[in-house]
C-alpha cells in the first residue's frame, strides 16, 4: 500500500535526519554582528488546532464543519543570518469532527423500526510537512510563511445511521494536499518559542466527482379519460444537486509551543 511505503520512508528519514543535522550544526556555525550560533537547529513543537471546513454546500463531508485536534512535530531550522532563516518540520496532525446529537426515523422493514439516534464522528490523521521562510526582528518577533503539504494516513468514520440506509459516496479523501501557512511567534533566549499560525487549504479534500452526493426525486400519478376509460400514467423526475458543493477546503488555526535543543 502506498501509505505504508510512505510511512516507512518517513521513518527512515526521521531516523537519519537528526544525526545529519547534528553533525552539520557542530561544524558549521553562523556569525553575524559578533553573535555565533549554529546554522542548523533541531527542535520539537506541539500545536493545538481548530479546523474549519469551507464549502459552498449546505453541509460538509465531515460530521461537523468545525473540528479540533493537535499536531506534534519534529522541527529543523537553518539560520541564514540573525534576520532570516528557513524552517521545516515533519509532524503528525490529528483532527476530530463530531456532530451534535441527531435523530432519524423512516419506514422500513428493519430492526429498531427504522429509528436511530446518536452522533456522527470523523477521526483523521495526517503527516504534515511545512516549508517556511522566517524573518526575524531579533529578541522581539519573527514572521514566517510558506507552503504546507499533508499526507492522509488514516480516516475513521462512525455513523449513527446503518450503512445500508445512508449515502456517503462523497467521503473519498484526497491522499495528498497542499496549503499556505502564515505565522507569528517569539523565541526566548533559552530555546523556548511560542507561535500562532493560520493555514489555508489550497487543494480540495474530496477526490471524487462532487455530483456523487446528488439524488433523484421522482413523483407520478395516473388519470383516466372519461370518454375512452383509458388510464394514462404520468411520471416526472429531476436530479436534486442542492446538497452538493463544488469545493471542500480546510482552514486551520494553530497555537503552538516548542523548544530548540
Amino acid at each position: 500500500m502506498p501509505v505504508i511505503k510512505f510511512a516507512r520512508m518517513m521513518t527512515v528519514m526521521l531516523t537519519c535526519l537528526p544525526l545529519l543535522a547534528n553533525a552539520v550544526g557542530m561544524v558549521d556555525e553562523n556569525t553575524v554582528d559578533g553573535v555565533t550560533s549554529p546554522k542548523v537547529r533541531l527542535g520539537t513543537r506541539l500545536n493545538l488546532n481548530e479546523v474549519g471546513e469551507i464549502t459552498d454546500a449546505p453541509w460538509g463531508v465531515y460530521a461537523d464543519r468545525i473540528g479540533f485536534g493537535a499536531t506534534l512535530s519534529f522541527d529543523v531550522s537553518y539560520r541564514l543570518s540573525n534576520f532570516f532563516a528557513l524552517h521545516s518540520a515533519v509532524g503528525l496532525d490529528y483532527r476530530y469532527f463530531a456532530s451534535e446529537h441527531q435523530e432519524m426515523s423512516l419506514e422500513c422493514d428493519c430492526e429498531r423500526g427504522g429509528f436511530w439516534s446518536g452522533y456522527n464522528r470523523d477521526y483523521l490523521l495526517y503527516l504534515e510537512v511545512p516549508l517556511l521562510a522566517q524573518a526575524h526582528i531579533p529578541n522581539i518577533l519573527y514572521f514566517e510563511a510558506g507552503p504546507v503539504f499533508d499526507f492522509l494516513l488514516m480516516r475513521k468514520s462512525e455513523f449513527y445511521i446503518p450503512k445500508e440506509h445512508r449515502q456517503d459516496k462523497c467521503h473519498d479523501d484526497r491522499f495528498l494536499g497542499a496549503g499556505l501557512s502564515v505565522g507569528i511567534g517569539h523565541e526566548f533566549s533559552f530555546g523556548l518559542f511560542v507561535d500562532a499560525h493560520l493555514t489555508f487549504q489550497l487543494t480540495d479534500v474530496v477526490s471524487v466527482d462532487k455530483t456523487c452526493g446528488s439524488y433523484t426525486v421522482s413523483w407520478g400519478g395516473s388519470r383516466i379519460d372519461n370518454e375512452s376509460g383509458k388510464e394514462t400514467v404520468e411520471k416526472e423526475e429531476y436530479i436534486d444537486e442542492s446538497i452538493v458543493g463544488s469545493y471542500y477546503l480546510f482552514h486551520k488555526i494553530q497555537l503552538g509551543i516548542g523548544y530548540w535543543f
